[in-house]
């Protein structure tokens, strides 16, 4: 069983998989244009065939190309990092047949034509590779959607369509040349999505081989050169991430951390549960043991770290928005987070540092819990403890042991979430997965339609109504059976045919005799998706005159008549799309998802519509939220540290790519601010599940639509001003500050 894709390579894979479809209707128009034009018979033929080929096995075509995707994808999370690049013997090249050699030959010409117009693109989305695998090591040749890849999957589904050579190389020739079209805005696209949803670009750097940086006839590095360069001298702090680890810390300091660790006993569970017990609460590990700290290292900028990271330890056990039984936890962390700062200074700068992401982790998810005596925020508590003394007792010199905690915490937290869910006695999370494929095929199926009645002689409002009105009652009655499929089918085509003219001829008694049955059944059908009674009204009013001026103008002749007719069914024999294919071809489009919903549900899940909520109204000051200080709004430079990246958003437009779950948010929707946590995000991030009350939670559902507008009128915003360590190192900042000018003071005396 293949693992799940991560949400950023579905979305890749969505991408792509667009600009491929994209790159078939252009090859079968292509195809058609020049097979009208080919002078011979055998190439005419051959490009017809193509043509036809492609749009009978348009979706299948789509299909093998996404599953070749995927497998790519998983062999190279199964094998891990490629080896280097090395010279190869051609030799080699015997242990494959000619096939197989034509096979790569062919992927890489594929591969190079799709990437000749977008290597700025592409770069981009290199940046990119570190943090959609997961991996700060990981460079340009592990990039999942790299041309290669792209062109392997191409040459599959090409393969899987024709067994013909001449029709496989016809295929990949002109398919290679459409997608080729594509893949710049496909990269750019891909680029502005994984920005937007929070991943970091990694700096540009220079990738060198051991070879390379060692000398001709130098010993190989080994334990002992670890810390040494040439010449004696030490080297920095290795990087995040080097050899897996959090860098180079004394082994002594290593020694010394441990000591004071076992001497530092575990936080019992009773004191966890008891908020009251503020004798339990840790002191400051890093002040009270300073000078040994200090002797142990040897560096003035290790001596500046160490009173860095006890000023940010004072104003975390001080904060007061973190709960004192999260703040006893994250008191056991503080020998581990030194070690960290220790290794890598650039656990000050980088927000996206696993330690720091942790940390701010634990402070933000014991926000939304409201009681920790009981479940559910006892068994958090307890879940925390367990992955806090795996840390502080473990190996926590490896950046590994900080992410998979963090996916531990994760994983904890939506089974935690899905629990509330299901405890409310209905699936609202499968609802509204059903809810959102239903609204992605009624759009794509519109479309369809539209493209399909665009040539028939009909009036403009009736092939807006078949296709935006009509076309959703085909949908919803394809998931009730054949039959009124069959059914829905027939009434869209008999209004169609019921506008022709039939002035003089036996088909104006029919029309007669059928045209009650015609209104009733359009009425049924538009109740089935709880279409409004205006459609319905507007629709008669405009057929009236049309319907009478048919009566009157001649008939057309029983053959012209019979081939529209044709057309008209043709159009109504359209499938309905599958969900796989709709999410494909919707993937990019902002759908109006309240459709969908009757009014019945919508109470369900407790979904807020935007017409709910009074967007002309004032927004009462949130007097629970705490002031808005910017957090750089006290400028000390420390010499020897990198400069802090900026802040996450709290609010405004761009909080709402950096919602996380189980988080806890404000929200106004109506008269006053309500304190909600955030329970369920949908796959495709276009439904958010929030919860109000924990003991009695209700159900507060939006449509991604609803929340970006929320977020763009500041009336969603995060319980925290900030992440922790972001408030701590504010705090440390504007005391430093303080001190600066007594101390330039008594420097003057």
């Amino acid at each position: 069983m293949s693992t799940p894709l991560s949400p950023h390579l579905q979305l890749s894979l969505q991408r792509l998989s667009q600009a491929f479809e994209q790159a078939l209707e252009r090859t079968q128009e292509v195809t058609g244009q020049l097979a009208g034009s080919a002078l011979k018979t055998s190439r005419r033929d051959e490009l017809l065939l193509t043509q036809a080929l492609l749009r009978q096995q348009h979706t299948q075509c789509i299909g093998n190309f996404e599953h070749s995707l995927k497998q790519q994808w998983e062999q190279a999370r199964t094998v891990g990092e490629p080896v280097r690049n090395r010279p190869s013997a051609w030799g080699e090249l015997s242990l494959m047949d000619d096939s197989a050699v034509d096979a790569l030959v062919a992927a890489d010409r594929i591969g190079k034509a799709l990437g000749h117009g977008c290597e700025w693109e592409l770069r981009d989305v290199e940046s990119f590779v570190g943090a959609l695998l997961n991996d700060d090591e990981a460079g340009p040749d592990r990039n999942p959607v790299r041309p290669e890849i792209v062109a392997r999957a191409l040459m599959y589904a090409v393969d899987e369509l024709t067994d013909q050579a001449n029709l496989r190389q016809t295929l990949s020739e002109e398919i290679t040349r459409s997608l080729s079209l594509q893949m710049k805005l496909c990269y750019a696209d891909l680029a502005v999505q994984f920005r937007q949803r929070g991943l970091k670009a990694q700096d540009l750097r220079a990738l060198t081989s051991e070879s390379a940086v060692r000398p001709p006839g130098s010993p190989a590095a080994g334990p002992d050169a670890q810390g040494a360069a040439p010449g004696g001298q030490p080297v920095a702090p290795a990087p995040i991430g080097a050899q897996g680890g959090l860098g180079h810390v004394e082994p002594m300091v290593m020694d010394l951390l441990r000591r004071l660790h076992v001497a530092t006993p575990a936080v019992s569970m009773a004191a966890l549960a008891d908020p009251s017990a503020t004798a339990a609460m840790p002191g400051n590990l890093i002040h009270q043991h300073r000078d040994e700290l200090r002797q142990a290292t040897h560096t003035p900028l290790d001596h500046m770290v160490i009173d860095v990271v006890a000023s940010l330890f004072d104003a975390i056990l001080a904060d007061p928005k973190v709960p004192p039984q999260m703040a006893r936890l994250l008191g056991r962390l503080q020998l581990p987070v030194l070690r960290a700062a220790l290794g890598d200074t650039s656990f000050f700068a980088k927000r996206n540092h696993p330690v720091r992401r942790f940390v701010n982790r634990l402070a933000s998810l014991a926000c939304s819990f409201e009681d920790f005596s009981r479940d559910p925020g006892l068994g958090f508590l307890k879940r925390v403890s367990e992955l806090v003394e795996e840390i502080a007792g473990g190996d926590f010199e490896r950046i590994k042991t900080y992410e998979n905690q963090l996916d531990q915490l994760d994983a904890f937290i939506a089974g935690q979430a899905q629990q509330t869910l299901q405890a409310q006695g209905q699936d609202t999370a499968a609802l509204l997965e059903r809810k959102e494929a239903l609204a992605r095929q009624r759009l794509q199926y519109q479309k369809q339609l539209e493209k399909a009645l665009g040539d028939l002689p009909l009036p403009e409002f009736l092939r807006r109504f078949l296709a935006r009105d009509w076309g959703p009652v085909i949908v919803e009655a394809s998931t009730k059976g054949e039959a009124q499929e069959l059914m829905a089918r027939r009434q869209g085509r008999d209004l169609a045919v019921s506008v022709l003219p039939k002035g003089g001829s036996p088909a104006r008694k029919d029309f007669l005799a059928q045209l009650p049955l015609l209104v009733r059944g359009v009425n049924l059908g538009l109740d089935t998706v709880g279409s409004p009674e205006a459609i319905r009204k507007q629709l008669f009013a405009d057929l009236l005159p049309v319907h009478a001026e048919s009566l009157k103008t001649p008939s057309l002749s029983p053959l012209d008549h019979n081939l529209l007719v044709k057309r008209i069914e043709a159009a109504f024999g359209l499938a309905v799309p599958g969900e796989a294919e709709a999410l494909r071809a919707t993937a990019a489009l902002d759908i109006d998802l309240e459709q969908v919903f009757a009014p019945e549900e919508a109470s369900q899940v407790g979904l807020v519509a935007e017409a709910q909520v009074a967007w002309n109204g004032q927004v009462d000051i949130d007097l629970g939220a705490e002031p808005e200080a910017p957090l750089q709004a006290v400028d000390i430079s420390i010499d020897g540290l990198p400069e802090a990246e900026a802040p996450e958003p709290t609010s405004g437009t761009a909080l709402f790519d950096h919602l996380q779950l189980g988080c806890a948010y404000r929200i106004h929707t109506g008269t006053d601010w309500k304190k909600v946590k955030l329970t369920h995000i949908s796959a495709q991030r276009s439904f958010f599940i929030f919860t109000e009350g924990e003991q009695f939670p209700k159900t507060v559902t939006m449509t991604a639509r609803m929340l970006r507008r929320l977020c763009e009128t500041e009336r969603l915003r995060t319980v925290e001003n900030a992440f922790l360590l972001e408030r701590a190192t504010a705090r440390a900042r504007n005391q430093l500050a303080a001190l600066l000018p007594a101390a330039k003071a008594g420097a003057t005396r």
